[in-house]
């Protein structure tokens, strides 16, 4: 926009943009007589009336760089504003949040065709906000299948048939308000959740499922393996009796998982557990070597506490992970995994 067109717009429409301020008069200045500024302002605020004389300095866009510009020269202006009683400022079409904060440091006025407009005398401070300098950036998710989103994914996966309110669903997932509204927006754009006035509930849940696990990493969570004398069997039942700490959690997971859903599955002397606490710690009380011994004892450190939502524990004290947490761990390995995964799938999580 040009300089003319924005100094048009601003006089003619001062008064409906800043009601605030009345009209006292305008003095131009002859080409470059008082660069930067083209022309001064009067108006008068408050009762009783402060009058104001701006020195108004026209922007063609008011972007940073031009605001930075002309902030460097109205610097370096000869002005005496003690004695002229007046005060610089920049009109523009826009300013910024950015060109806004520059003025504020720099002491210099603004105003723009928005109807946002800031300027501090001796006597007085105005700040006001009329439509948005720039538009809030909405916030969105990159993906409902990573970090805390993911734990709204997995309270609709576990109570599959539940209507839930946006604040009961935020709560039970253990996120903000905000979050939950979030991923279930997402949610609904691929047609695996439905939001309607009664409240939100699971569209469709295999598809639900199939994207989480398409994006699902079980290398998300760290592992450490260590090796036992003992055979896997007689491993569990000593962790089924360890005392765990308060910040501790364990529970059995893949293969060590599926063998106790089902009981039928051929035994593989491996364990694979959850452990939230010092690995070393358990090392030490089940007496795992890391060199030595028959039982591979694979010690994942879980993502995010979620893994253990909905914990089996049986009557030997072993805890076994839910069969969702359980199918994402089997399908994100190699072929006989992905087998087992499917019957977990269909046996527990296809209603």
């Amino acid at each position: 926009m040009r300089q003319t067109e924005v100094q048009t717009r601003f006089l003619k429409g001062f008064g409906r943009l800043f009601p605030q301020f009345r009209f006292r008069g305008i003095r131009h200045f002859p080409a470059r007589s008082r660069d930067p500024f083209q022309l001064a302002l009067r108006v008068a605020v408050g009762k009783p009336e402060v009058m104001i004389d701006m020195l108004c300095v026209i922007l063609p866009t008011g972007d940073v760089a031009e605001v930075r510009r002309f902030l460097a020269q109205i610097a370096q202006a000869d002005l005496d504003l003690s004695q002229e009683q007046a005060t610089p400022v920049l009109v523009a079409p826009r300013i910024s949040r950015e060109a806004q904060d520059l003025c504020r440091e720099a002491n210099v006025g603004y105003f723009d065709l928005s109807g946002n407009a800031s300027m501090q005398t001796e006597s007085i401070l105005i700040d006001i906000r009329g439509e948005r300098s720039e538009p809030e950036p909405k916030r969105t998710i990159q993906t409902p299948f990573e970090g805390k989103s993911e734990r709204v994914v997995r309270r609709l996966l576990l109570e599959q048939g539940r209507i839930w309110t946006m604040r009961d669903l935020a709560q039970a997932s253990d996120v903000s308000l905000g979050l939950a509204s979030m991923v279930t927006t997402a949610l609904t754009e691929i047609g695996a959740v439905l939001k309607g006035r009664t409240g939100l509930s699971v569209l469709s849940p295999g598809l639900l499922l199939d994207a989480w696990s398409d994006r699902y990493d079980l290398r998300r969570s760290p592992f450490q393996a260590w090796r036992s004398d003992k055979d896997a069997g007689l491993l569990q039942v000593e962790m089924g009796s360890l005392r765990l700490q308060r910040t501790e959690q364990c529970a059995l997971t893949l293969w060590s998982g599926v063998q106790r859903l089902l009981p039928f599955e051929e035994p593989d002397n491996h364990v694979a557990l959850y452990w939230a606490g010092e690995p070393e710690a358990l090392a030490e009380r089940l007496r795992l070597s890391e060199s030595t011994g028959r039982t591979m004892v694979f010690v994942f450190q879980p993502y995010d506490e979620s893994v253990f939502w909905d914990a089996k524990r049986y009557r030997d004290g072993v805890t076994v992970a839910h069969p969702l947490q359980l199918y994402l761990d089997l399908a994100s390995g190699d072929d006989k995994e992905m087998q087992l995964a499917q019957r977990v799938r269909e046996r527990f999580l296809e209603r």
